[in-house]
Formats: structure tokens, C-alpha cells, sequence
């Protein structure tokens, strides 16, 4: 999902020098402090899907999507060549710059994204960006865009992104679900080596996870690692079915099981986000799991069916009402529910404040039980994006160097703003701007002044025996 380093300065910067017309995602590998906490929830939530119990819920949800395939779609591509051709100017690399804690140099974390909207609108990971200070987006074509961050919804992870441009291209979504055993392909930036695409199998869909509010995840074999989260999951044809969001590892690395986000989905969040900034979300305040064959002996069920209430919170809609926890919801508004999966998508579909009829079995017995829903709390960035005010010396702090040890020149003591996103390092040397050679700072400055206003500079920076010019964006294009 989120990033770590992983790789070594100097193989990034081998890395940097084969791709010089994108150095900003290749520059450097994807990393961020931030991302542990992030991973860690997921690999709890994963953990839960991995207990009988939770196999139990969803069983025979994934077990019944039996669909088919059109006819002239391949059953198994001979390779993605063209889809990946075809998706690839919508891709992007998303850049998030935060601060230290007690340092004065920035960090940048990697991950991928798509053009949703021609006029600027980005989708991406919501865990990506959310404590973000800045955020930045490389576009296929190389350019550089400060991002803002439209909203985010933690919990669908997915994130709106807008840009100050337009006549972007634009991904095309998929005209229907998935089918298990359908193949796919991703396209991303898994530790920073951008425009990489990786291909497998629908292993189940829908694939409920705890915390999903109904909605059904694509579980998928297709490889995915640190900077992968937010780039699209797209069929043969080149169609986006879903956006990737995380692994099933106790570890934070790829081991044969990731999700997707559905592309249905992501587009009613994008929807819901362009309109007001955040998703309304409808709860009755109340977990619930399902009902497998040994609760429903044990609760008197004549078979398994509904979802199984685990706890009641605060005084919401279920406590309000009585719900309490081992309460089975067999129906909604006289829909029965064939399985805990359609409980949560009946609650989540609903409006906010609507008023919802549960049949509820307590004490082997069937019972009404009437309540309106609430809303959920709303998911805002932790950090709003910063307004952009140039950087002096493109964000760069720079000292001659005074150790004999060292070779004489201009490095780097601490980098932030657009030099960091370029890929600069603290202890990099300057070599060159432009192709005007520095060696102290009144040199480096000199050749700021010499090349003028132009939006974008390039810096020939020395690291690990290597050199590799770095285009810095000034300003936003």
C-alpha cells in the first residue's frame, strides 16, 4: 500500500539516469514514515478476513458470482501490450511531501493515480494523501502539478486530486463488474519505478472485508507493492475495473493476495466528493458479521442468512431502537437478506436519516424493529495543501564543502518543496544548472539569475558516483 525505501541512493539514481524524461517518481524510491500505521491496520484487517469466521461471511457471496463473459472478450489475453498502451497518458505518479518531526529536511512518499476528469480531476489512494502536506502529481508527459486534495473517503481509500489544467486524457471505465477467474492487469509506480504493469487473475469478487460498508473488494493475484496503491486495475480491453488499494501480508510486501477497489464505487465517491468535498456515508450504528451454518444451529436459524449484530454503538440508531448484540437482521423493508453482504449494502445504500424496518430474529422468534439511519463521520484531509509560495533556491539549503573527506563543491544540507518532489537528497552535490557550472552558493544563485524565470530548471546533481540531471519545477505550469 503505502511506501518504505527500499532501495539504495545509488541505484536510484541508475534508475533516474533511464528514464531522464520522468526522474521525479524514478529518482528515488517510494517511502514514508506515515505508511507503517497504515499498513498495520490493513494487515489487522486482512488478518480478521483470514479466520474462519470471516470465510464463513462472505463464503457464499463469492462462491455465487457465476458470470460470463461476452463473447468476443478473450478468455485469457495473449498479453496487454495494447490495453496497456491505451491506459497509460491517463496514469500519473501522485508525490506527497510531509515534514519531520524535528528535522529540517522534508520526506516524499510515492504512489499512482489516474486522470478521472479531462479538466484536472485525479483519483487516488485516500491513505496516500491524507496526512499530506503538499501533494503533487506527474502527469504521463512529464509535467509537474502542485495537487489539492478535492476530499477523500478512508473508507473506500479513495481520494480526489484536482489540477490546475486541462484536455487531460482520461481513463475509460469498464461497462460491468469483474468475473472471477477474469484476467487483469495493473499499471502503477510500486517503489518508484513508474508505468509498471503487472498481470494475473480475478481470485473472488465481491470479497467483503470487515469495515467495508457493503461494498465488495476485487481479491486479485496481480502483484502489488509500496507506491502501487491508487493506480488503476484494467481488463483486456484496456477498461478500468477497479483502483488498487492494498495486500492481504503480514510483512507490508506482495504475497499473491491484493484488493481493488471497483470502479463502480470509485466513481460514486468521485461523484459525491466533486459535489461536496466528503461522502455521506448511512450507519445504524451497530457491527455486523455473518451468519455461518454452526450460528445459525446455535441461534435457532432454520439455515444461515442475515448478519449477526456483534456490538451496538453509543446511543446511535441500533441502541436507540434496542438492537442489541446477538440480534440476526434477516431483512430490510421486507427484503430478506441472503447473507450478511446484503445487510451492509442495504444500510450503506440508503439515504441518510431514512427510516429503515428491520426483521430481526431474538429468541427464535421474528420480530420488527424500526430506526433511522445516521450519518457517519466525514473524512477530511488531516492537512489541507498548503498555499504554493516559491521556495527560495528551489527549496534548497546548500554549504560548501568543508571536510577534507569530502570533494570539494555545493551540497545539499536539507531539501523540501518542488526541489524534494524533483528526487534531490540531503548530501547530493551541485554541479551544474542549467549546464552552468556551480561550486558555492553565490554561483548557484548567479545561475538562478542567469536562466531566468523559466518554469522549470534543471540541476546535474553528483551522488554515489553518479550524475544525473534533475528537472526542478519553479512553478506550476
Amino acid at each position: 500500500m503505502a511506501t518504505d525505501k527500499t532501495r539504495t541512493d545509488s541505484a536510484a539514481m541508475a534508475c533516474a539516469m533511464t528514464r531522464p524524461a520522468q526522474p521525479a517518481a524514478c529518482a528515488h524510491p517510494a517511502r514514508s514514515r506515515a505508511a507503517a500505521p497504515v499498513m498495520l491496520l490493513v494487515i489487522a484487517l486482512c488478518s480478521l478476513l483470514a479466520s474462519p469466521l470471516a470465510r464463513a461471511a462472505d463464503r457464499a457471496d463469492t462462491a455465487a458470482n457465476l458470470c460470463t463473459l461476452d463473447l468476443d472478450t478473450p478468455r485469457r489475453p495473449r498479453d496487454f501490450t495494447a490495453a496497456a498502451a491505451a491506459i497509460a497518458p491517463a496514469v500519473v505518479t501522485i508525490v506527497v511531501v510531509r515534514e519531520r518531526s524535528g528535522e529540517t529536511s522534508a520526506e516524499r512518499a510515492y504512489s499512482s493515480g489516474f486522470v478521472i476528469d479531462a479538466d484536472g480531476y485525479i483519483v487516488g489512494a485516500a491513505h496516500a494523501v491524507r496526512s499530506a502536506g503538499q501533494t503533487w502529481v506527474v502527469l504521463a508527459d512529464g509535467r509537474t502539478f502542485r495537487a489539492r486534495v478535492a476530499g477523500l473517503d478512508r473508507r473506500s481509500d479513495v481520494s480526489l486530486l484536482k489540477i490546475e489544467t486541462r484536455g487531460l486524457p482520461v481513463v475509460q471505465a469498464a461497462p460491468r463488474p469483474v468475473c472471477t477467474g477474469e484476467w487483469v492487469a495493473s499499471l502503477g509506480t510500486p517503489f518508484g519505478f513508474d508505468y509498471s504493469v503487472n498481470a494475473g487473475i480475478v481470485s473472488a469478487f465481491p470479497r467483503y472485508l470487515p469495515g467495508s460498508n457493503g461494498v465488495g473488494m476485487i481479491q486479485t493475484d496481480v502483484a502489488m507493492n509500496p507506491g502501487s496503491s491508487g493506480g488503476p486495475l484494467f481488463n483486456a480491453r484496456g477498461h478500468v475495473v477497479g483502483m488498487s488499494s492494498m495486500v492481504y501480508s503480514d510483512t507490508g510486501m506482495f504475497l499473491g493476495v491484493s484488493f481493488a477497489v471497483p470502479v463502480a464505487r470509485v466513481l460514486q465517491v468521485v461523484g459525491e466528493l466533486k459535489q461536496r468535498g466528503h461522502v455521506r456515508t448511512a450507519t445504524i450504528g451497530a457491527h455486523l458479521q455473518g451468519v455461518s451454518a454452526g450460528l445459525a444451529t446455535a441461534f435457532g436459524l432454520d439455515r444461515p442468512r442475515g448478519g449477526i449484530v456483534v456490538d451496538v454503538l453509543g446511543d446511535g440508531p441500533a441502541a436507540r431502537a434496542g438492537v442489541r448484540s446477538g440480534d440476526i437482521v434477516l431483512a430490510i423493508n421486507g427484503v430478506a437478506a441472503g447473507s450478511w453482504a446484503d445487510i451492509e449494502e442495504g444500510i450503506a445504500a440508503s439515504a441518510v436519516g431514512a427510516e429503515l424496518s428491520l426483521t430481526i430474529w431474538r429468541d427464535r422468534s421474528e420480530r420488527t424493529i424500526a430506526l433511522r439511519t445516521a450519518a457517519l463521520p466525514p473524512d477530511m484531509p488531516l492537512q489541507s495543501s498548503q498555499p504554493h509560495t516559491p521556495l527560495p533556491r528551489l527549496g534548497l539549503s546548500l554549504d560548501t564543502a568543508r571536510r577534507a573527506a569530502m570533494q570539494a563543491g555545493l551540497y545539499v544540507e536539507s531539501v523540501a518543496g518542488p526541489a524534494l518532489v524533483a528526487g534531490v537528497e540531503p548530501g547530493d552535490r551541485i554541479v551544474a544548472v542549467n549546464g552552468i557550472a556551480v561550486d558555492d552558493a553565490a554561483a548557484f544563485d548567479a545561475a538562478l539569475s542567469r536562466v531566468g524565470n523559466v518554469p522549470v530548471v534543471a540541476l546535474l546533481v553528483a551522488r554515489a558516483d553518479a550524475l544525473v540531471y534533475l528537472p526542478v519545477t519553479r512553478s506550476e505550469p
